[in-house]
């Protein structure tokens, strides 16, 4: 099959500016929504119109066959972009999406019949991509999952964003894959660590970019949005200038302070989060309420294992001789149920693409973004990093069985990892 370019993910031409003694770049000539993955028209061909969404949010849950319409505005604020096409950035089902269009300050999308996945789709000025938003195309009807322990009270959605399915043991339950901070996801791994696909209105296969952040970059926020197929980031050491993040490698303290309010401004959602409407990405908080669940009395938790799954040959002669009957086990771990929450392994990809930790792999984990930054990161390069939530399995030699670990909310990862993000209900209405 032949593989696209994605021409928003290279890096034609950086032009740097010295203006008053900031330095800035942007990028030249790389817009992804190119005219040959959007769709003209008026969005009222059918025989009768599209349905328009009111909510304002990053994120749209609908159903498969959805005519839908709805504004471009940036994320759950009241300011809509200007914009002269709308494209399809991608989707993850070659058979999803029939068409997207503009209609008046709309986004106009026609899903096909019976197909469900994920696609993110854009607005475009000129040749420059202005905001983005996903659409999650499920059958499923998303449930709500209180959990309430001595730490708090929360309620969860029963799923990752963009997962399919809410069992471990499906393929299709581990979801899309963020940077931290950014709205703008990718279809994340398969069930067995590859990148999942993604494809072009056309079904051509479509890859992220991948672009190396120029040194002394003050803020990289404005051309991550621009750039929704680009994974960006640095090979700095975490001693070094910015931990490898996407974000910046200057250090500016301004600009590092105003991370902290990419995903959590007080409490409140902001326009960067990639949830639906009505719910935000759980704080680490949020999580520590569902880790209450192994310290109650008695605990309430369950170790996931997909007994029917058995390693390729290719694996299992690499790995037999050493960890024999402890290898097999630890690959068949699928998760856990902390509480009536369910935590599918689903693995992580780093800031170099890098793959691990996946179903199949020998520590498969759980790992999901929380909405926080390390609380000392102002002060330290090194702890210029994210929480996430982690949970895996151990081997317990001595007794021959497989113990699942502490769920751990602060897990300290450098921003350019990619992993998923379960939303949570909003309890504090977001600032305009």
């Amino acid at each position: 099959m032949k593989v696209k370019t994605n021409y928003n993910s290279v890096m034609k031409t950086t032009k740097k500016i010295l203006t008053g003694g900031v330095l800035l770049f942007s990028l030249l000539s790389v817009s992804f929504c190119t005219k040959e993955n959007s769709n003209g028209g008026d969005g009222q061909t059918g025989p009768t119109g599209p349905v328009v969404l009111s909510e304002r949010a990053n994120c749209f849950v609908v159903k498969p066959g959805a005519y839908v319409a709805f504004d471009a505005c940036m994320g759950n604020s009241s300011t809509n972009v200007a914009f002269d096409k709308a494209g399809l950035v991608w989707q993850d089902n070659k058979d999803l999406v029939e068409s997207v269009a503009k209609d008046g300050d709309k986004i106009v999308v026609k899903l096909a019949d019976g197909q469900e996945g994920n696609a993110v789709v854009c607005a475009i000025s000129e040749a420059d991509t202005t905001w983005s938003w996903s659409l999650w195309v499920l059958n499923d009807n998303i449930q709500d999952v209180a959990v309430s322990t001595e730490a708090g009270s929360a309620t969860f959605m029963d799923r990752n964003v963009g997962a399919l399915s809410a069992t471990a043991m499906d393929a299709s339950s581990i979801g899309n894959v963020y940077q931290w901070g950014r709205k703008d996801p990718w279809a994340g791994l398969d069930y067995e660590g590859s990148l999942k696909k993604m494809y072009a209105l056309d079904g051509e296969e479509v890859v992220r970019g991948y672009v190396t952040l120029p040194d002394e970059t003050k803020s990289n926020v404005d051309n991550a949005v621009a750039t929704p197929m680009t994974h960006w980031y640095q090979v700095y050491a975490s001693t070094s200038k910015g931990n490898c993040s996407w974000l910046s490698t200057a250090f500016d303290a301004e600009e590092i302070a105003s991370a902290d309010t990419l995903w959590n401004n007080n409490g409140k959602k902001t326009i960067y989060d990639p949830c639906p409407a009505g719910y935000k990405v759980a704080s680490q908080a949020d999580w520590n309420v569902v880790k209450g669940y192994a310290t109650a009395e008695p605990a309430d938790t369950t170790k996931i294992i997909d007994p029917a799954y058995t390693v390729s040959e290719e694996v299992s002669g690499k790995w037999a001789e050493k960890y024999a009957y402890q290898y097999s086990k630890q690959v068949q771990f699928r998760g856990g149920k902390w509480g009536p929450l369910t935590l599918m392994v689903n693995g992580e990809i780093t800031h170099q693409l890098g793959i691990g930790k996946n179903v199949g792999a020998l520590q498969p984990t759980a790992e999901i973004w929380t909405a926080n930054i390390d609380p000392n990161f102002k002060g330290s390069k090194s702890n210029f990093r994210a929480y996430a939530t982690v949970l895996n399995a151990s081997w317990v030699s001595t007794d021959q069985y497989l113990k699942m670990g502490n769920l751990n909310t602060a897990s300290g990862l450098n921003l350019a990892h990619e992993l998923p993000v379960r939303c949570v209900k909003e309890t504090v209405a977001a600032e305009e």
